[in-house]
C-alpha cells in the first residue's frame, strides 16, 4: 500500500508556525530581558506590545502544532484492496474497489481557481464518494496517484463540472453539491456532510430537462433547472453558498455558479 502525506498543506503551515515560533521568541525575549533590566533606558515601552504581539504569536503557534501533528498522522492509501483516507478534521473515509465504480478529477485547472482548496480527487461508489483531497499533495505525486487509481478504476475528466444547491419543488435547499457531465452519464452528488451520491444517471434515461425560474439570495440571481431521473424530479439551482469560519464566528457567501441554458443544451443534446 502506498501513503501520500498531504505535503503541499503542511509545508504552509509548517511555515506559518516557524514564522510565529520566532516571533514568540523575541517577544518573550524582550519580556524576560526588561524584568532582568537588560533593556537600555527608554526602551520599557516595547514590554507591551511584546507581550500583546507574543500572546498572538502563542494563540497562532498552538492550533499549528496541533495541525503540525495530525498531518503527520494524515494521508492518502493506495492499496490492492481500496483506498483509506484521513485528512485532519474529518471523519476516515476508505472504500474497497469492489464498490468503487470510477473516480473523478477536476483538473489543475479548478484547482488553481478554487485557490488551492478544491478538486483533483473523488472516488465513486453508487451512492456515496470518497474525497481524496489530492489537492494537499505535491503536482508529481498526484500524477502517480491518480496513476495507481487509473489501475483499478476509470478516472474521468468531466465535461461541464459546477457547484450547486439541488432544492426541492418547494423552493427550499435540500443539499449543496457537485455536478458533474461526462460523454454518457451526469452525475449528482453532495459537496457536504455524508458524501451522498444523489444520482449518477445515464444521459439516455434523463427525462424532461426544462429550465425554472430564477431564484434571488437578497440580489443575487441565480438560474435554475429541473430534470426527471426514475420518476424522480431534481431542481439544481446553479448558485453557492461557501461558508468560512474565523475568530469572530461564521460568515457565508453566495454566488451564481453557471448557466441554465448552457446546461440544458448540453444535456438536451446528448
Amino acid at each position: 500500500m502506498v501513503r501520500y502525506h498531504f505535503t503541499a498543506h503542511t509545508g504552509r503551515i509548517t511555515l506559518l508556525a516557524v514564522i510565529s515560533g520566532i516571533v514568540l521568541a523575541i517577544s518573550v525575549s524582550i519580556i524576560v530581558l526588561s524584568a532582568l533590566h537588560v533593556l537600555p533606558p527608554g526602551q520599557d515601552v516595547l514590554l507591551v506590545p511584546a507581550y500583546l504581539i507574543g500572546v498572538i504569536a502563542f494563540v497562532v503557534l498552538l492550533p499549528m502544532l496541533i495541525l503540525i501533528y495530525e498531518y503527520r498522522r494524515a494521508g492518502v492509501w493506495i492499496g490492492d484492496e481500496g483506498v483509506r483516507v484521513y485528512f485532519p478534521g474529518e471523519k476516515r473515509q476508505e472504500m474497497s474497489w469492489s464498490e468503487a465504480r470510477f473516480a473523478v478529477n477536476e483538473g489543475e485547472d479548478y484547482l488553481r481557481a478554487s485557490k488551492g482548496k478544491e478538486g483533483l480527487g473523488h472516488l465513486f461508489a453508487g451512492d456515496r464518494y470518497v474525497r481524496l483531497h489530492l489537492e494537499g499533495i505535491l503536482l508529481e505525486q498526484r500524477q502517480q496517484a491518480l496513476a495507481l487509481l487509473a489501475e483499478h478504476v476509470q478516472v474521468r475528466e468531466p465535461r461541464l463540472f459546477t457547484l450547486m444547491t439541488l432544492m426541492n419543488n418547494n423552493g427550499d435547499i435540500q443539499a449543496r453539491g457537485r455536478l458533474y457531465l461526462f460523454e454518457k452519464e451526469l452525475v449528482c452528488a453532495e459537496n457536504r456532510g455524508e458524501k451522498r451520491v444523489f444520482f449518477v444517471a445515464p444521459l439516455k434515461d434523463i427525462g424532461a430537462v426544462r429550465q425554472r425560474g430564477s431564484f434571488y439570495i437578497g440580489r443575487l440571481e441565480c438560474d435554475a433547472f429541473m430534470l426527471r431521473y426514475k420518476e424522480r424530479e431534481y431542481v439544481i439551482m446553479l448558485g453557492y453558498e461557501t461558508t468560512m469560519s474565523g475568530n469572530v464566528g461564521t460568515s457565508s457567501h453566495w454566488s451564481c455558479t453557471g448557466s441554465a441554458a448552457e446546461w440544458m443544451e448540453e444535456l438536451k443534446a446528448r
